[in-house]
């Protein structure tokens, strides 16, 4: 029992950051708080999930089951949460959009293909992403 209750802790500690860092992200208007904000949500996603926005693009999706076995606070909630992050992230940085688009797509199909919930928020925002790669 007491290590249910530390995997349930721990996926409400991981989904309550993401979306604190969606929330930091949308509000910075210039390039400094831009900049700041992003070494935030590396620092934050280092001390809680042990990697940072670098890596997460880097890897792939059979890199990400073996890190979604090793760190159980992510649930496709909070994996989906993560994508919403990077998808905001995305959209925000001119230079490497479509790296962020790619992963983001990647992880709403990992979501898709592993959950067995179906959403119509998250086709539809595959379906956006896809119109914003072409």
């Amino acid at each position: 029992m007491q290590q249910k209750d530390f995997i349930l802790r721990e996926i409400e500690k991981i989904s309550t950051l993401l979306r604190y860092l969606i929330g930091k992200l949308i509000p910075s208007n210039s390039v400094e708080n831009y900049e700041e904000t992003i070494e935030l949500i590396n620092r934050e996603l280092v001390e809680n999930s042990g990697f940072n926005i670098n890596e997460i693009l880097e890897f792939s999706i059979k890199d990400f089951d073996k890190v979604l076995i090793q760190n159980k606070g992510y649930s496709f909630e909070n994996i989906e949460l993560l994508a919403d992050l990077l998808f905001t992230l995305g959209n925000d940085q001119s230079q490497s959009k479509n790296n962020y688009l790619k992963k983001t797509l990647q992880l709403y199909e990992y979501i898709n293909e592993k959950s067995k919930t179906y959403s119509f928020e998250r086709i539809s925002k595959i379906e956006e992403i896809k119109e914003l790669l072409i």
